[in-house]
């Protein structure tokens, strides 16, 4: 289950999606997706109408997301210094926002292409009383920017050809003083983009924290992609501009996090597909030291069923 909007950030987001009809929005929600199928991308400076419905069927998906990133950041690496964050592609902060839902950090620096989105960050940072700079500008003019102790990218380097992604990925590990989460769709391409990064940052001499427990090279093969999902709420508004019957949907998504000082790695792996569970017993595939492989556990082993029975894809599992 996906944590909630904190509700100032609800009524926050309800006022920014407001005075639209119905009809332009769902039009324009339409539009939005079908730039998301085609992996075109969407354009760089979107019309009110455009933000207004990406905020009411994309803002909850990808909050969600960022959410379950941090605190499983934040489980690992409790001590962590996160005074400040940049976020880097960040629309109207997502990301920024899923990280002050817990955290308070002192400056949240939003880098942002389109400055259409600054009106409704401000609304936002003031909802999560947060201290917020936003800055005009594209991933590729990273360099004027001062470090943070926590960076984030999430649902951006998809947009960039992929020799600007690299270029991007090593701008963005030199601004992280303490930590580096970068967060894309769930799917192949989004997963391809995930595992050429962490490749990048491990030569860089950084170390993986999540989801990866380990420092080996990627043991996902194949046709096969590491991702996992999050569940989502549905908003009424959110259900009739998805034309929706069901009150939540699933968003999947890749990612991963690194860190810049070596932390104590779980002796858990992590669950990378949804365990298959039967009478008496469940399956789990597990990545641990750079492999996975199928784990089985019985209601025979007692303490060990008791432990993995409430398991779910995602999780750590100590086999």
């Amino acid at each position: 289950m996906s944590p909630a909007l904190p509700a100032s950030l609800a009524a926050a987001l309800a006022q920014e999606t407001a005075g639209h009809e119905r009809r332009a929005l769902a039009e324009a929600s339409e539009s939005l997706s079908m730039s998301y199928r085609s992996r075109s991308g969407i354009r760089r400076n979107l019309s009110p109408v455009e933000r207004a419905a990406y905020l009411a069927t994309r803002f909850p998906s990808t909050f969600s997301v960022a959410r379950i990133v941090w605190r499983e950041v934040r489980a690992l690496c409790a001590d962590l210094p996160l005074a400040s964050i940049l976020d880097a592609g960040a629309g109207p902060g997502t990301a920024s926002w899923a990280a002050c839902a817990s955290e308070s950090p002192a400056r949240v620096t939003l880098l942002e292409r389109d400055a259409g989105w600054q009106t409704s960050a401000t609304s936002f940072a003031h909802a999560m009383g947060a201290n917020m700079k936003f800055v005009n500008g594209h991933l590729e003019s990273l360099q004027g920017l001062s470090a943070h102790d926590a960076v984030i990218a999430s649902y951006s380097l998809n947009e960039l050809a992929p020799a600007q992604q690299s270029e991007s990925v090593q701008l963005l590990w030199r601004l992280a003083s303490s930590l580096l989460v970068i967060i894309e769709p769930g799917t192949p391409a989004g997963f391809a983009t995930i595992n050429a990064a962490r490749r990048l940052l491990l030569d860089a001499g950084g170390h993986a924290i999540a989801p990866c427990t380990h420092q080996q090279a990627c043991p996902v093969k194949g046709d096969d992609w590491c991702h996992f999902d999050a569940h989502v709420e549905r908003t009424s508004l959110h259900r009739t501009l998805k034309s929706g019957t069901l009150s939540h949907e699933r968003e999947k998504f890749s990612y991963v996090a690194f860190v810049r000082a070596p932390v104590v790695a779980p002796e858990a792996g992590r669950v990378v597909r949804r365990p298959i569970r039967a009478s008496g017993h469940a399956h789990f595939d597990v990545c641990r030291a750079g492999e996975i492989r199928r784990v089985t556990i019985s209601k025979r082993q007692g303490d060990a069923w008791r432990s993995a029975r409430d398991t779910d894809w995602g999780d750590l599992l100590d086999d």
